[in-house]
């Protein structure tokens, strides 16, 4: 364990270290956050405690994303799933405050010049059958962009999800 806490240490250190010589690294957010995430319509927020990140740089540890999470407040355990060219990851807080605050102060943050995505994370009780659905891929979209504004944009379709 306390192996682990030096690993911590030594990662943030160097981060700063480097963020002084390469302000990019951990630069101030391009967009302004938005603080309602990607909760889908009708869902209940307010036990939530978990954040959703993405487009995270492959550069980026658990250690490390842990220790930036960390300055929104007491982080009760990360999850980093690596993947080849961006990975993504789940923070869960010890409170529904620090999770809302990480959302808002974190989301478009440049970690190593990728602005991460910070949204709610959730899990959904029961999967829609969208097997008669037709499926379009949107691309190119914008970091603020969430999932609530893009079914916004299509709900108007009889099979949107």
């Amino acid at each position: 364990m306390q192996q682990q806490q030096q690993v911590v240490i030594q990662q943030a250190a160097l981060l700063q270290h480097q963020s002084l010589y390469h302000p990019g690294l951990l630069a101030p957010p391009q967009i302004e956050p938005i603080p309602s995430g990607n909760l889908p319509a009708g869902f209940d927020p307010s036990a939530c405690r978990s954040v959703y990140v993405g487009n995270i740089h492959t550069q980026v540890t658990e250690p490390l994303l842990q220790e930036v999470f960390s300055s929104a407040g007491p982080v009760e355990g990360c999850k980093l799933i690596i993947k080849e060219k961006s990975s993504y990851g789940f923070i869960h807080y010890l409170d529904r405050r620090s999770a809302a605050l990480a959302i808002l102060s974190l989301n478009g943050q440049h970690l190593f010049g990728q602005p991460i995505k910070v949204n709610w994370a959730y899990a959904s009780g029961q999967r829609e059958d969208t097997s008669s659905h037709f499926n379009i891929v949107v691309g190119d979209l914008s970091p603020e962009v969430t999932d609530a504004m893009l079914f916004a944009c299509f709900s108007g379709y009889p099979s949107c999800s």
